[in-house]
């Protein structure tokens, strides 16, 4: 598998080693395993979650705090070639926005804030559709003791109950 991953990794993204951490990440996921990475700032943390959802073929949810990470990220994956992404948040209209739920099988990542994920429409279409791996970004805004702290990062335990996605990834610098 060694081999195969070095080939994808420089197929997809055209570098011949991984950096520090990313191939751990990376094997875990691709055996089933969920994962928690806390990598250096800079140092591709989006590399784990993107090699496999290229590898698998399958939906991939990141949540993320922050709209302009998530078209940062969208544009990037774009740009790069990486799969059909697309940002669900409030930018988008609500019909847009019915619009991606309605059409899941077209999007390789689908990036939403933790509010957005766990509205009842969007659970209930992501249950339909079913999501390969599910991604927490920036995952240390899950506690309560820091600034960065949000809510609905608490209801993230209940998502993950009612989507039973395949893997689940937290990313912390």
């Amino acid at each position: 598998m060694s081999d195969d991953l070095h080939a994808a990794l420089q197929q997809h993204f055209g570098f011949s080693e991984f950096r520090p951490g990313q191939e751990d990440v990376i094997r875990a996921l691709l055996q089933g395993r969920n994962c928690l990475a806390v990598l250096p700032t800079g140092q591709g943390k989006s590399l784990t979650y993107q090699l496999p959802t290229l590898l698998t073929k399958q939906l991939t949810v990141v949540v993320s705090p922050l709209i302009a990470l998530m078209i940062d990220q969208v544009k990037h994956l774009q740009e790069a070639n990486l799969g059909a992404a697309v940002a669900l948040n409030s930018e988008l209209t609500w019909d847009e926005q019915q619009s991606v739920l309605n059409r899941l099988d077209k999007w390789r990542y689908l990036f939403a804030a933790p509010e957005t994920l766990t509205r009842p429409d969007v659970v209930a279409a992501l249950q339909h559709h079913g999501v390969g791996l599910l991604v927490v970004d920036e995952a240390h805004c899950i506690s309560e003791w820091g600034p960065d702290f949000r809510p609905a990062f608490l209801q993230l335990g209940h998502v993950l109950q009612l989507l039973q996605p395949q893997r689940v990834l937290a990313l912390t610098a």
